[in-house]
């Protein structure tokens, strides 16, 4: 049995990778707004609170959560950071915080139960933390960030309860008569248990939230992920105003099919000499030069780049869906392909390189439609005898010196399509092509200003 990894498990792989950078990043955006909260945080205290050695134990208090996300975030810009290491850093946030939330300030000249610690509205600051827990991308530290601040309040108010004398209901509060409720309110040694309570529901509520955003926002993530590669592989083979279309579509080609479309070939003629004869990597890059202004042709005239075969370009018009005028953009393409080469080949010559010439055949007919290969290499299929005869009839240029040859059946297609189309190509009649025991009925089309042809030179 084969041990190589399924197509799923490599994607798997590169989503989980993509998904670890996500969350470092994360990292650093967390520490960032954390710095950001709390210099907000200083400055409110700084601006409303006397100065004293209490203010001052605050401040020293809000430093020492600065130097926790410090240490957090210098960790985890390393590739090699802990996936503990953010769980560590939020329990002591968590836990810190809830100590000094619930705790006295020791520096305070005010003595006050400690169930007055609890009416500060503090518990709120918490939340801060949870939140930012989600800032990591990481559905589990935000689920645990929630469930340890309610963990951690839960126990803080409890701490408080067990002091002697504190005051709890002995009743559920909102039955009691107005005035006893009162009384409870202005006892300081009171503790509101319902309140309390809602304070933990809450920050489950919150942390569960904040799981659920980063949960959908990876989701979110992958998917675009899924959608710009779906388009960048079609953009390489479809016109952009098709690409979106495609790409949105659960199943874009369809059933396998019969069509009539237009397909032309065209490539270089001499190639092989020319590649025998130079390096490789003068052979490559004159290839995907050649490639790049022939498929902008394709697409300028909505067509699609069907394969590359060595020098050869095949182009389909009419796929995915026929057109109106699918011949007729085949023949003004396969025309505005010598022209693009025309135009190159006088950079070409400027720059001391010899001119190119290409040989292009087209036909129009019925073919199939359909999608071939398994899942690991599923592409998008053409054939039929129209894709053979438009590959003879690109052969059949050099043998009658022209640089396109038609098929009738395009011809007749772009005259039925537009009965006062100009034509520039001439009909030469019958020919003979291999593999085929019919003659095709031809037509020829030859450079403007030069009948000969220009091969590049061994």
């Amino acid at each position: 049995m084969s041990t190589a990894p399924t197509l799923e498990l490599r994607r798997y792989s590169r989503l989980k990778n993509l998904r670890a950078r996500a969350e470092r990043q994360g990292a650093a955006l967390q520490f960032w707004a954390r710095t950001a909260s709390l210099a907000v945080i200083s400055c409110f205290f700084s601006l409303t609170s006397r100065w004293d050695a209490s203010l001052l134990f605050v401040l020293a208090g809000l430093v020492l959560f600065q130097l926790v996300g410090l240490i957090q975030f210098l960790f985890a810009r390393r590739r090699t950071a802990r996936w503990w290491i953010g769980y560590l850093a939020g329990t002591l946030d968590i836990i810190l915080l809830t100590v000094l939330l619930v705790t006295p300030n020791p520096f305070s000249l005010e003595v006050a139960p400690a169930a007055m610690q609890l009416r500060e509205g503090s518990f709120k600051f918490l939340l801060i933390f949870v939140c930012l827990g989600a800032l990591t991308l990481s559905t589990r530290l935000a689920l645990y960030l929630g469930a340890l601040a309610a963990l951690t309040w839960a126990v803080g108010v409890g701490w408080v309860i067990s002091h002697p004398g504190t005051v709890i209901p002995a009743t559920n509060l909102y039955s009691l008569p107005m005035t006893e409720r009162l009384n409870l309110y202005l006892n300081p040694n009171f503790v509101d248990t319902f309140a309390q309570a809602t304070n933990v529901l809450v920050v489950l509520i919150i942390g569960a939230i904040m799981a659920l955003v980063v949960f959908r926002s990876r989701h979110l993530s992958e998917d675009y992920v899924k959608a710009e590669r779906a388009r960048a592989n079609l953009a390489r083979h479809f016109s952009p105003n098709v690409v979106d279309q495609l790409a949105t579509d659960d199943e874009p080609f369809g059933p396998v099919r019969r069509q009539d479309i237009a397909v032309l070939f065209a490539d270089i003629v001499g190639f092989t000499h020319y590649s025998e004869d130079h390096p490789a990597e003068a052979v490559f890059e004159l290839l995907r030069q050649f490639h790049r202004r022939m498929e902008q042709v394709v697409f300028d005239h909505q067509g699609t780049v069907d394969n590359y075969i060595g020098d050869c370009i095949m182009a389909t018009f009419g796929v995915p869906q026929a057109s109106h005028d699918d011949a007729t953009r085949a023949i003004q393409c396969a025309e505005a392909m010598v022209a693009a080469l025309e135009d190159w080949n006088v950079q070409r010559v400027s720059r001391g390189y010899p001119p190119l010439d290409v040989r292009i055949g087209a036909q129009y007919g019925a073919v199939v439609i359909g999608a071939v290969g398994s899942e690991r290499n599923l592409s998008f299929a053409v054939v039929g005898d129209t894709v053979n005869v438009a590959s003879r009839l690109q052969s059949l240029c050099r043998e009658l010196q022209a640089n396109i040859c038609f098929g009738s059946r395009l011809i007749e297609a772009a005259k039925a399509e537009s009965p006062t189309t100009q034509l520039n190509a001439r009909d030469h009649g019958p020919m003979s092509i291999r593999g085929r025991d019919e003659p095709v009925h031809v037509w020829v089309e030859h450079r403007a200003e030069n009948q000969g042809a220009i091969a590049i030179p061994a």
